[in-house]
């Protein structure tokens, strides 16, 4: 019994394991001080329960990462958490908000007032 046990403690450290050596490999990335204030103005903006902040954190800390990692940077900075927030989006509105980037703060805002 007990070695049964031990199996699927076993099992359950190998279906974790494909991650662990990609973490170890990528390497810790340093976050730019505007990245962090983005990051967390972007957090706390999100359409989301509270509950689920920390889980939108994390998904947007990996996407601004795997951007900052494409550019063989070492430290994410705002522009990362963008191209990050942008890779996450739906094609569709991807352009939209890259079009209304592109007008600036006008276009920013008559795009929010658009998705509320």
């Amino acid at each position: 019994m007990f070695s049964l046990w031990k199996k699927k403690s076993n099992e359950k450290s190998e279906s974790l394991s494909p991650h662990a050596p990609q973490q170890q490999s990528s390497g810790a990335l340093s976050w730019d001080k505007s990245a962090v204030q983005a990051l967390a103005q972007a957090v706390s903006q999100a359409p989301v329960p509270s509950m689920m902040k920390q889980r939108v954190k994390q998904e947007l800390s990996h996407a601004a990462e795997e951007a900052a990692r494409k550019e063989g940077k070492n430290t994410v900075t705002a522009q990362h958490l963008m191209a990050g927030i942008l890779s996450r989006l739906p094609a569709n509105m991807r352009k939209k908000v890259e079009d209304a980037a592109k007008q600036g703060p006008a276009g920013l805002k008559k795009l929010q007032d658009e998705l509320k």
